[in-house]
């Protein structure tokens, strides 16, 4: 990569940044694209040269969260280490992802949607590369002996969205006890589906 290169990827990803941390700090309704460019520190040339529209940052911005949650998750499985029940791994490196930055800044986004058309529409076409990425995740954090059960996907698609609920329920909680507590049931359930 020559210098130039580099120098683009790193305003890039700076960009990205401000973006989510506008995201998880103030909410969507900040986030602009002069308010991107304020935080990120840089002129409205060089935002409007690597997205020009308020669309291409924000499919470049879903596609970035993807990729830092799948970074998440796999670094928190692996400090749990492979020796750690398949099961608990995968719930717990999920639910760590999905309590970080980039997680919370992609439930900002789709809460938005709700009531923005236009979001909606960038956001549709954006999260359709972003599932595959999300179910290829959750299948390696399973591992192969689990997602070659016939009710893999089923588990696959429960766990995303317990998860999902938990994650969106965080802000009206205090501690982590009661989620601790419905993923140690949900493991349990788990375990039932793969014996049964």
């Amino acid at each position: 990569m020559t210098t130039r290169e580099a120098q683009k990827a790193a305003t890039r990803a700076r960009i990205l940044e401000a973006a989510c941390d506008l995201l998880v700090e103030r909410g969507y309704s900040t986030l602009t694209t002069v308010a991107v460019q304020e935080a990120a520190g840089l002129s409205r040339g060089a935002l409007l040269h690597h997205f020009p529209t308020s669309g291409d940052l924000t499919r470049a911005l879903v596609a970035d969260l993807v990729a830092r949650n799948e970074q998440a998750a796999r670094a928190a499985a692996a400090r749990l280490g492979p020796d750690t029940d398949p099961i608990a791994r995968a719930l717990s490196a999920l639910h760590d992802a999905m309590t970080r930055p980039p997680a919370q800044a992609e439930s900002e986004l789709w809460a938005a949607a709700r009531t923005d058309p236009t979001l909606a529409t960038a956001l549709i076409d954006a999260e359709r590369s972003a599932g595959r990425d999300l179910f290829r995740v959750v299948d390696y954090l399973f591992g192969p002996t689990i997602t070659a059960h016939p009710r893999y996907p089923t588990i696959r698609d429960l766990t995303i969205t317990i998860l999902r609920g938990t994650a969106a329920a965080r802000v009206l909680r205090t501690s982590d006890k009661a989620v601790r507590a419905t993923l140690a049931d949900w493991a349990t359930v788990i375990t039932l589906l793969l014996t049964d």
